[in-house]
């Protein structure tokens, strides 16, 4: 079955609500849906989804080179891969020469069919575990040809996520919650149309280590610097701009962790906290211009480790052991007081990077899955 990505995941109950009602209602403004155009350097824009999203878009970086443009990354959408197609033709004149996809969760590859109708002749460009995952049908997104039952049954998933975000909010006890279902009824809304007929297209190209894209003014290195968010992270760095592009190693306002493996993201991490950078664009939320936030986020590592290990080696299983982990200066560090914010940071970053832990500490294996496996 194809997956919508980490809300799929999270919200089960959803698929016995059935339909979402015939009144639709787009996203507003303020619910901060649609990717902004943002420039963080000469020839260097990334369009970023302003505010965190039950189902999260994928930032997208726009680089310019003497002969072309580089695309990090490509919409969570075939619609969103159409506005990224609109806003690039209304930036530069040049043609998109390549695109390189950071990992292989479908809010970061599913536009890239929209930016190949654009652009055919692009390279498309990922790590080897990338493209392995974007070619098998068991983490593949969607379909890698049009298959319409799919695409009905994909479609009948997301209304339900819609119609199960209205119930949350006629059911909400604060406003700030009933709010936050009621623009994530106008998000899945969004993403229905979004998603009408999408396929998955695995990259033609892959590197181990390191791949160059050359270029006397913005020359582009991709690194693999191992295992992350994922087994296949690529980090994308401008040495001349002093640009890195962490992918999913680094997500804001709070972290991302299905199916992660703690330990070496903390190497990564590390590895990537050496790059001389002036600008860090993540993977989701606004780039960073110092290293404050990429620090909490290897505290964040370290502190769940530390928890996790002695209670592994006393035997506990994951749901006793997962009782006794202090998730609370977590809490606050990524979500403060905001009860939206601290229910999904809970979901989407303590739940399966507690699980991701208790796996490492026991010696079993990580899988990669968007359940976190």
């Amino acid at each position: 079955m194809s997956k919508l990505g980490l809300a799929v995941i999270l919200i089960t109950a959803i698929f016995s609500l059935g339909s979402a009602a015939s009144a639709q209602e787009s996203p507003r403004p303020e619910d901060g849906y649609f990717q902004i155009p943002t420039r963080v350097a000469k020839g260097v824009w990334v369009f970023v989804e302003p505010s965190f999203q039950v189902q999260p878009i994928g930032n997208v970086t726009l680089i310019e080179q003497s002969d072309g443009l580089v695309l990090v990354d490509a919409g969570g959408s075939p619609g969103a891969g159409r506005r990224i197609v609109e806003m690039i033709r209304a930036l530069s004149a040049k043609p998109v020469k390549a695109v390189v996809i950071t990992h292989w969760h479908g809010d970061h590859p599913q536009g890239l069919s929209e930016i190949l109708k654009a652009w055919p002749a692009a390279r498309t460009i990922a790590t080897a575990p990338t493209q392995a995952h974007l070619r098998d049908p068991t983490t593949m997104n969607t379909p890698a040809a049009s298959d319409p039952v799919a695409d009905a049954t994909f479609q009948k998933q997301v209304q339900g996520f819609a119609a199960y975000a209205r119930q949350m909010a006629a059911t909400a006890t604060t406003r700030g919650n009933a709010a936050g279902w009621l623009a994530t009824e106008r998000l899945f809304n969004q993403y229905s149309l979004d998603m009408k007929g999408a396929t998955t297209i695995a990259p033609a190209e892959s590197f181990a280590e390191r791949l160059d894209i050359a270029d006397a003014r913005t020359p582009i290195e991709l690194h693999f610097f191992g295992r992350a968010n994922t087994d296949g992270d690529a980090v994308v760095w401008l040495p001349t701009q002093k640009i890195v592009v962490a992918g999913d190693i680094i997500v804001a306002p709070f972290p991302f962790g299905f199916g992660s493996y703690p330990a070496d993201w903390l190497t990564t991490l590390a590895r990537v906290r050496a790059l001389p950078f002036r600008t860090l664009i993540p993977g989701h939320g606004t780039p960073q211009h110092d290293r404050v936030y990429l620090d909490s986020v290897s505290w964040a590592l370290r502190d769940i480790r530390s928890q996790m290990a002695p209670l592994a080696s006393q035997g506990l299983t994951l749901e006793e052991a997962r009782k006794r982990i202090d998730v609370s200066a977590q809490l606050r560090t990524f979500a403060g007081s905001d009860p939206w914010l601290r229910r999904w940071t809970n979901e989407y970053w303590l739940g399966p990077i507690v699980t991701s832990a208790y796996k490492e500490a026991t010696g079993q294996p990580i899988v990669q899955s968007l359940k976190g496996g």
